[in-house]
């Protein structure tokens, strides 16, 4: 791919095609910040937070399930915007990285909302003492007002 020049076809199918397969979100990293709804959210942030926590309560969960709603919506915006818009090839790179970037963070929430996983990762894993929850507990507050 030429840099800074319109992504071709073919390019672009590739890319599109590569958001299809299995895992290929594995190895990638989660955005620092995206736009969701008008709010821009710290997601690497809020992704950390949630997943240092000690326990999970049930409305926490039922939390988490919506706001993976809300990344899935995410991530389909940006597969739209790579399927039809005019974009550089670096434009392109930079869509399919924040698309594979947000799997991520859909598959880690899942990961924790899937009962017999997260019995298997509370058991197993270490968690980060003192972590700040400001950025998920704003985001939970934001979430429950509508």
């Amino acid at each position: 791919m030429a840099e800074n020049d319109e992504i071709s076809d073919k390019e672009r199918q590739k890319l599109l095609n590569r958001l299809h397969r299995s895992l290929f979100w594995v190895g990638e990293q989660i955005p620092g910040k995206i736009k969701i709804n008008g709010k821009e959210i710290y997601l690497h942030e809020v992704i950390w937070e949630i997943v240092n926590r000690p326990k999970l309560e049930k409305d926490e969960l039922k939390d988490i399930e919506q706001f993976t709603c809300l990344l899935m919506e995410k991530e389909k915006e940006y597969e739209k915007v790579l399927e039809n818009e005019q974009l550089t090839t670096d434009e392109a790179k930079e869509i399919f990285d924040l698309a594979a970037g947000v799997r991520r963070a859909i598959m880690d929430l899942k990961e924790l909302t899937t009962p017999s996983k997260r019995k298997a990762i509370f058991k197993d894993r270490h968690i980060c003492k003192d972590i700040e929850t400001d950025e998920w507990d704003s985001l939970t507050d934001e979430l429950n007002k509508k």
